[in-house]
């Protein structure tokens, strides 16, 4: 099996040092915590890591070794900024509808639900607490027989690429716009086994996909067609995404397009979501749908979070004030 990508110590220690031996830079690695040293122009900084921890429910990250860590997401400069908007995704929802962002449309209430939706928890992370796709039932028919806890939400569901995007100090440096990924039917298979076949060995069937096969009005146990083209998932966080494995950066091929211009104008205003006393160098994310018409559709922001190994190239120029090797 494939080694996940970006929480790939090696993929982060090579990406440092390929930009220390470029630039003839010192340092170390402290073997106990696996903070980082860099010193360059008579300049010296400390990186602090961030791990992936196994815990009950899922997944987490955490910023010291210890049992149940499994990979290893990257190091900052700091620990451990955050500020509302990273932390409640309705906070930063109602910041891009003032900002004049395109965000899918969300509601707190079952009965104005317009068009298939998802329902989100408005503090979870990584996908947790996800539920659908639901299809709404058009007036006059009744709402689909669902009830929301305390802090869910209902959220437009939108197909498209799955975009990530990580910044430093407000500046797209590295992109990810990767297709949902499909199966294709083969006239004797169901999408269940189309699926299945593809995640790895022992994988429970995420029951968020018979949603979504259903809503492309399909039967997850039913025969796909043959020739039939639907959207297998639509997780960014799915074994089925191929970024998870592999480079799928597209910050220099989006250069002069309209999705370029429309993250270098998010990363701008969101910078103004970060309190003045934190703002300066600090790393965030965005997440969000590209649709079929280019749009972005954006959906939340991260603090702390798992980095790309391409984005050390573009901080460690801003920190240490050389000049950059790519444009970015």
């Amino acid at each position: 099996m494939q080694q996940p990508f970006k929480r790939n110590f090696l993929q982060h220690s090579l990406a440092v040092s390929a930009w220390m031996l470029q630039h003839e830079a010192k340092g170390g690695i402290d073997p106990r915590s696996l903070s980082m040293e860099i010193q360059h122009n008579g300049q010296p900084v400390r990186f602090y890591p961030q791990f992936v921890a196994e815990q009950q429910g899922g997944i987490g990250f955490v910023p010291q070794l210890q049992p149940g860590v499994s990979g290893f997401v990257g190091w900052l400069p700091y620990f451990g900024k955050g500020w509302e908007e990273s932390r409640d995704k309705l906070a930063f929802k109602r910041f891009a509808q003032a900002s004049g962002l395109t965000t899918p449309a969300w509601s707190q209430s079952l009965a104005t639900v317009k068009g298939a939706f998802l329902i989100k928890h408005r503090h979870s992370t990584l996908g947790r607490a996800q539920r659908g796709p639901f299809a709404a039932a058009p007036p006059p028919a009744e709402p689909p027989r669902l009830t929301l806890t305390e802090g869910e939400y209902c959220e437009q569901f939108v197909f498209g690429r799955l975009l990530k995007a990580w910044y430093w100090n407000g500046v797209p440096s590295v992109v990810e716009a990767t297709p949902m990924p499909t199966i294709c039917g083969d006239g004797i298979s169901t999408p269940r086994q189309l699926i299945t076949w593809r995640l790895p060995q022992g994988t429970p069937w995420p029951e968020v996909l018979t949603n979504l096969i259903q809503l492309q009005g399909q039967g997850a146990d039913a025969v796909l067609p043959k020739g039939k083209v639907i959207v297998a998932d639509y997780r960014y966080l799915s074994e089925l995404n191929p970024a998870m494995t592999v480079d799928h950066n597209i910050r220099a091929e989006i250069a002069g397009t309209s999705l370029e211009h429309q993250l270098v104008q998010a990363g701008a205003l969101c910078l103004n979501c970060v309190p003045a006393d934190i703002r300066h160098n600090v790393a965030f994310t965005l997440d969000g749908i590209v649709d079929g018409t280019g749009q972005v559709h954006f959906l939340e922001m991260n603090c702390n979070p798992q980095l790309h190994p391409a984005f050390y190239t573009p901080m460690l120029d801003v920190l240490f004030a050389t000049t950059p090797t790519t444009k970015h």
